[in-house]
């Protein structure tokens, strides 16, 4: 009888160490292989719920799908502030190298608008001390029924993106007046009172835990549409000093 359920083992490796990475709070969400939804995944062979985005342990990554899913993609993102986004990892995909030298940084996460009018839907990430937001846009992989979408944080829930319009795919403009065409964009990454000038120094959440969140604030009845929220930032190594 064939097993009812894959296993996959993903361990972080210091690139410049050679040797594993001990990482507890690191955070990796496991999606259908290209396409945004989210894959119910589990915690043993014997069909355990596991929460979805889960924690590492130890710098595992390990989880457990239907044995009907062949390959599925990554998002990462580690304790110390590194992003991947792996595309078609299979079972026999064990190491993710981590540089530690990396500054720059691009965080993938999901979004789905089958969610109801004004729900704050917690993305499961949260920004971190040492992390600067320098941008953050859509990707919009099937045409939403409903929106527009706010996209933001926990203490500031449309403070990066204001009122996306995500009703047509493709990658969603920006109007850097925060006059809001496609996207006006959010006080967090601008200075609406100082003529929208770019924060490009200040950070979005000057301390940690301040989750990241997507919010569809028009009436949503039955509403569809889904896609990637890209968050573009640099890594701060003084940023615990």
């Amino acid at each position: 009888m064939s097993a009812t359920y894959t296993e996959y083992y993903v361990q972080l490796i210091d690139g410049r160490l050679g040797r594993p990475i001990d990482d507890d709070t690191g955070l990796y969400n496991v999606l259908t292989a290209s396409d945004p939804t989210e894959l119910t995944i589990y915690s043993d062979d014997k069909g355990t719920s596991q929460a979805n985005p889960g924690t590492m342990t130890d710098g595992i990554i390990r989880f457990f799908t239907a044995n009907t899913v062949t390959s599925v993609d990554l998002s990462v993102l580690t304790a110390n502030g590194h992003a991947f986004f792996l595309e078609g990892v299979t079972p026999s995909n064990h190491r993710i190298i981590v540089w530690p030298e990396n500054i720059n940084q691009q965080l993938i996460i999901p979004y789905n608008c089958n969610t109801g009018c004004n729900v704050v839907v917690d993305t499961g990430f949260d920004l971190s001390a040492g992390m600067l937001v320098k941008d953050v846009f859509l990707h919009v992989t099937t045409a939403a029924t409903a929106g527009p979408l706010d996209v933001g944080t926990s203490t500031d829930t449309d403070g990066f993106l204001d009122a996306a319009i995500v009703s047509v795919t493709g990658f969603v403009g920006l109007d850097e007046t925060v006059a809001s065409v496609a996207a006006g964009i959010g006080s967090l990454l601008v200075s609406v009172t100082s003529g929208a000038v770019r924060k490009m120094h200040v950070r979005a959440n000057a301390t940690s835990g301040a989750n990241i969140v997507y919010v569809v604030t028009a009436t949503n009845s039955g509403g569809t549409g889904e896609g990637y929220l890209f968050l573009v930032f640099d890594r701060l190594p003084t940023a615990g000093n």
